[in-house]
């Protein structure tokens, strides 16, 4: 036990990252969960031609029965640039380790750490990786070498079969970034300049537990310092839904009703989530925010049993019983379950029959619930979707509610003394921390279980001033700042968090070329203001966004902004605002690395031509001159020299919502 009353071995999670159907990040999932709504769909033919595979004839071994799944949108964007990765080796990699390098960005900038830095040196990265489909797709010209040559039977003799062959992409030097589950972890440790212990591991449905179960691990035994660790799960060929319609687990109605009177299996879905760990002693004298602790960690597999498919109950109530030895707690002080619940006739009365043993008699009553009747079974991701999920229950002290629908065993539920909560519910204050526990269990018989429990202590930081609050925005081109304005009014209006807290949440973020700065006096005036300044920005209407909020392109590693060849005139009645936080009102110097994140970019100015030396900017301080007319804009002619023209920049691409980053804040949002 430490001094604070922490115990030695607890992990706090100081940041947090996901993506599943209907959510691109954790606000809209905590929006999502609290409004559940099934995102199940028809598979698009961009994934594959689901005509060619549907089928209601039993003897076909290649055909589904159902064409529904759960599935993300946009799988195959990803803003390479922006982490310095060539086109080629982008397009090479399977699209599940680009995913994880999109929200273990996220999750740094969710934790603070990204613009003033953290332990590089003792990060470690563990994911859950599986197959996607990516290999398959990959190597599809090797395979139809091999059916030409007659491997697989009697060879093709069909004339323009070469020919087809040809027309298949073949493989090149950056091609094993695909075909390798390793390179997932490996090259986020790569983008991210991280040293510690870097793999991917692969236990089926408890892929992502296990991941943080051995983060955790990790921290513990002094491996690391800080993990970040999760899983991903992507369906790019049909492969894996046939497999599961030939053993019956994919639901026919198109449903999945975990411990439902009519479940008949889940819908196969999609996800990913990254969290980043440390040891709950550190977060709190660093003045992490921390959504909850993990506590406890109980692990197991079945052993010897016949098949392997089929859930065993002696394996479940072995990895549960473990946790709770693990955090020195007895099972009934939970009050909130998520269970696996796979929504199938075979696994659902085994998971309830082993809470029910587990709790005994005489516990409390506890909720009980499953995510996947809302965004599926993202098989190696399930247990990151329901982790998520729970730690947001415990952190922001709600229940979240279960679709509405009959439930199968109301006995066995009563006899456990478990409750499907079918509306938000406020978590019932017991005089103790609040605490959960999240299970996941994979096909092969290895079971995971977390317990969870409320930070009670507070981070050693000082409580935030009342006041104003500037908001710095920043994102590579002028769509994605207008898209991320938006997303953030939206956050604010939504969720109504502390201003403070979204304010210093934007300050740790690293500087991107377009900004827009604004000061708010409270959440409103921000929504109100961010909501005008996306309008302004996106209609790209001369003088700027208004008198208040000054958006510009800047160098992202200077920050400074294109100069003005020419001295020019304010325009009539404009004042030139002063350097919020400056006692002088002007430029603050550039000494601390966080120079710009805690004072606005500059408003229309000139400033001296910079210098260029071989392609690369060198250090001279931008100082803020007479304002430029805002109706002009200024184009880049070439190395060091700017030119009049009528657009900023040359043409780029689109920023993705991959170079963004979630909506979040230090504070609850």
């Amino acid at each position: 036990m430490g001094a604070s009353g922490t115990r030695r071995d607890d992990v706090a999670i100081v940041g947090m990252a996901c993506r599943f159907p209907g959510a691109w990040n954790v606000n809209q999932y905590w929006r999502l969960l609290n409004e559940p709504r099934a995102q199940f769909a028809t598979v698009p033919d961009s994934r594959w031609r689901t005509a060619t595979f549907l089928s209601d004839n039993l003897r076909d071994t290649s055909s589904t029965y159902t064409d529904t799944m759960a599935l993300l949108p946009d799988v195959g964007h990803f803003d390479a640039a922006h982490y310095g990765i060539p086109p080629r080796r982008a397009r090479s990699m399977d699209p599940q380790g680009r995913l994880l390098i999109d929200l273990t960005r996220e999750a740094i900038q969710d934790a603070g750490w990204e613009a003033e830095g953290f332990d590089r040196e003792e990060t470690s990265v563990i994911t859950a990786l599986t197959e996607s489909g990516y290999r398959e797709i990959t190597t599809m010209r090797i395979r139809m070498r091999q059916l030409t040559g007659g491997e697989f039977g009697a060879r093709a003799t069909d004339p323009r079969w070469p020919e087809t062959v040809r027309a298949v992409d073949g493989l090149h030097g950056s091609s094993v970034a695909g075909l390798l589950l390793n390179m997932g972890p490996n090259t986020v440790s790569s983008v991210f300049d991280l040293h510690g212990e870097s793999y991917a591991l692969d236990s089926a449905c408890s892929g992502g537990l296990m991941a943080v179960a051995n983060a955790v691990f990790a921290l513990r035994a002094g491996r690391c310092r800080i993990a970040l660790a999760g899983g991903a799960q992507l369906i790019l060929a049909p492969d894996l839904l046939v497999g599961l319609c030939r053993i019956g687990a994919i639901s026919r109605s198109g449903r999945c009703l975990p411990f439902g009177a009519e479940a008949d299996g889940f819908v196969l879905g999609e996800g990913a989530g990254v969290l980043a760990l440390r040891p709950l002693a550190d977060a709190l004298a660093a003045g992490d925010r921390v959504y909850a602790v993990i506590r406890g960690v109980g692990t197991a597999n079945d052993g010897t049993v016949q098949g392997g498919m089929h859930p065993q109950a002696a394996g479940q109530l072995r990895a549960l019983r473990r946790a709770y030895r693990d955090a020195d707690l007895t099972p009934d002080s939970v009050g909130y379950l998520e269970a696996h619940g796979t929504g199938t006739t075979v696994g659902d009365p085994v998971e309830v029959g082993v809470l029910g043993e587990l709790r005994g008699e005489r516990g409390a009553p506890a909720f009980l619930g499953a995510v996947k009747a809302v965004v599926g079974h993202a098989l190696n991701a399930a247990g990151m979707a329901g982790l998520v999920k729970t730690v947001l229950a415990v952190h922001r002290g709600v229940i979240p509610p279960q679709p509405e629908f009959d439930l199968a065993d109301r006995s066995g539920l009563d006899a456990a003394r478990l409750i499907v909560p079918t509306k938000p519910t406020v978590w019932p204050e017991s005089g103790q921390p609040r605490r959960a526990g999240v299970s996941a269990f994979g096909f092969g018989g290895t079971g995971v279980h977390l317990v969870v429990e409320e930070c009670a202590t507070a981070p050693a930081r000082p409580a935030p001033e009342e006041g104003p609050r500037l908001l710095v925005l920043s994102a590579r081109d002028r769509a994605g700042l207008v898209r991320y304005a938006r997303e953030l009014a939206d956050t604010l209006a939504e969720d109504r968090p502390p201003l403070a807290g979204v304010a210093e949440t934007l300050a740790r973020r690293a500087p991107l070329a377009e900004r827009l700065a604004l000061v708010a006096e409270d959440t409103a005036d921000a929504v109100t203001k961010l909501t005008a300044a996306a309008e302004a920005v996106a209609a790209a209407a001369p003088g700027g966004s208004g008198r208040g909020r000054w958006p510009g392109r800047y160098h992202p590693v200077s920050g400074r902004r294109p100069p003005c060849p020419r001295r020019a005139r304010c325009p009539p009645g404009s004042v030139r605002p002063r350097w919020p936080g400056s006692p002088s009102g002007r430029s603050p110097a550039r000494g601390s690395a966080r120079w710009w994140s805690t004072y606005p970019p500059a408003p229309c100015h000139r400033v001296r031509s910079p210098r260029v030396t071989t392609g690369r900017w060198t250090s001279r301080r931008a100082r803020p001159r007479r304002p430029r007319p805002p109706s002009r804009r200024w184009g880049r002619a070439g190395p060091g020299r700017w030119t009049r023209g009528q657009v900023a920049d040359p043409p780029r691409p689109s920023c993705s919502k991959s170079s963004r980053g979630p909506v979040s804040s230090r504070s609850p949002i």
